[in-house]
């Protein structure tokens, strides 16, 4: 096999993950083995039982040219699924179970039936082939320029001791405040929105938690002390939030 391009080296931070959780891309190929015998990847690469992963970020799902995808992936597709590191490790986590979820068809089925249920080996894979994707290329750029809004000023009038947590990032989630006992509210926020408990007499710290959609199961949970505004600065499943608590 040739030897790793030298995006290589940048590609661990394509897929921005919790302190001491860096990707190893030499790892990722060797996992990479397992995939290949329904993918390939790099010059030359053919659709085989699965479709070729080149540029696979930023990529539409159920587009690549050639391959003949299943009704699923098909449904996915038509739904508006498109792949990047977080989806990606979502599905290869259980295929069949994230086109069911993503559809809403609960008899959705996938073709792939391998699953990768080790978070750091997926991790490890999604950063080897991101090598190949000159999209994820173009997000380490944007990632480097910054991509949080830090403008984004903090309300003065948050209730006494309350919990609260700001989308400073962009886009809108869906998020969860919660300082014990029937405190807890949760709703969509847009970017530059706030989300609080009431006022608190008794709670020391409440958490914050984030989704991509009132539907996901993995997200992101932080414990926060109370009268603290939490601001949420970059989305990533798997508890891979970037939050102002934990930036620098």
């Amino acid at each position: 096999m040739k030897s790793l391009p030298l995006t290589a080296v940048l590609a661990a931070a394509i897929i921005a993950a919790a302190p001491g959780m860096a990707q190893d891309v030499v790892a990722g190929q060797k996992i990479f083995k397992k995939c290949a015998a329904c993918h390939t990847i790099g010059e030359g690469a053919k659709n085989g039982a699965g479709p070729v992963l080149n540029d696979i970020i930023g990529r539409p799902a159920g587009t690549f040219e050639g391959f003949n995808y299943g009704k699923g992936m098909k449904e996915a597709s038509e739904k508006g699924l498109v792949w990047d590191a977080e989806k990606i490790s979502e599905y290869i986590t259980d295929p069949k179970k994230y086109l069911r979820a993503f559809t809403g068809n609960k008899r959705a089925k996938a073709k792939m039936k391998f699953k990768v249920k080790d978070n750091l080996q997926r991790l490890d894979v999604i950063a080897y082939i991101s090598t190949f994707s000159t999209s994820a290329m173009t997000a380490q750029t944007s990632e480097e320029k910054g991509d949080t809004d830090r403008s984004i000023l903090i309300p003065s009038d948050i209730p006494a001791n309350a919990i609260c947590v700001q989308n400073a990032g962009h886009g809108t989630h869906f998020f969860a405040v919660d300082g014990g006992g029937d405190s807890r509210k949760a709703g969509h926020l847009a970017s530059g929105e706030t989300l609080c408990t009431g006022a608190l007499e008794m709670a020391m710290q409440g958490k914050v938690s984030v989704f991509e959609t009132e539907d996901h199961l993995e997200g992101c949970t932080r414990l926060v002390p109370s009268g603290t505004v939490e601001q949420m600065l970059k989305y990533a499943d798997f508890d891979r939030c970037l939050w102002s608590s934990n930036d620098g």
